[in-house]
């Protein structure tokens, strides 16, 4: 009987799993850093410049995603994003900043796994929905970090780039447009807490050798200090903004009164 039990939950397992509607697309739009360097705006995905009469930062985030839906308003989504990011003191509109004029680029990579949940039944085959959603998961982000170094040859500061992994819990807002039964355009904003504070590198590594320099060196001593400045007690938040287009195909899902 137990066997016959398990048969029957496989099969309707399986067939739930095979009627559910996937959707696959890209995503592309822009992204900004919300740290101690440059503006102070939340979500701010436009270029900018590094220093004035200086190079122009594209902010740029792209990548691919999976989506699952489990119901007319639930489902599963996996991401994968590059993002590059930048921005300077020069265009904070705060003094102390502007003063100050540091700057910074890095580059962001991102897999992600999110729940979303739609506000309105758009997962069933309709030739027109829409619904605004909501979503949150956990996420691992690979970005760049730096280490400060003395050469004791040539009597100068130095610095390495070093990619560290870390964890990061995004979740945002966003508005679905399904067309076409198929195509599905979704505007959304997103948030990663990093727990971090070194993707604008205004906290950095000191190597023994460069601490040691320092204590007799009172030059290179203000060096160190320079290199480690801010809010440090505020960690750094990085911020995902635009549009993603997908295609669904595979069943839908039969619900049930």
């Amino acid at each position: 009987m137990r066997k016959i039990l398990l048969f029957i939950f496989v099969i309707c397992f399986s067939s739930s799993i095979f009627a559910q509607r996937h959707e696959i697309g890209i995503f592309a739009g822009g992204a900004n850093v919300i740290g101690d360097i440059g503006s102070s705006y939340y979500i701010n995905p436009f270029p900018t410049r590094l220093e004035q009469g200086g190079k122009i930062v594209l902010p740029i985030s792209i990548g691919g995603l999976y989506r699952f839906n489990i119901n007319p308003h639930m489902g599963f989504r996996v991401n994968l994003s590059y993002s590059h990011v930048g921005a300077g003191d020069f265009n904070s509109g705060e003094q102390y900043k502007i003063d100050r004029n540091k700057s910074f680029t890095n580059d962001i990579k991102e897999g992600a796994l999110l729940f979303e949940y739609n506000f309105n039944d758009i997962n069933e085959a309709q030739e027109f929905a829409h619904s605004p959603y909501i979503f949150f998961g956990g996420a691992i982000f690979n970005a760049k970090n730096r280490i400060y170094d003395y050469d004791q040859k040539t009597g100068k500061v130095f610095h390495e780039s070093l990619k560290e992994n870390k964890i990061t819990f995004p979740f945002g807002v966003g508005y679905k447009i399904r067309f076409n039964y198929a195509w599905v355009l979704a505007f959304e904003t997103g948030f990663r807490y990093t727990n971090q504070d070194f993707l604008d590198y205004n906290t950095a590594g000191i190597t023994t050798e460069l601490m040691d320099a320092g204590k007799i060196d009172p030059k290179i001593n203000a060096q160190i200090l320079d290199k480690n400045f801010g809010n440090k007690s505020n960690n750094d938040w990085y911020v995902q903004t635009g549009l993603s287009l997908t295609y669904s195909f595979g069943r839908p899902a039969c619900y049930c009164n």
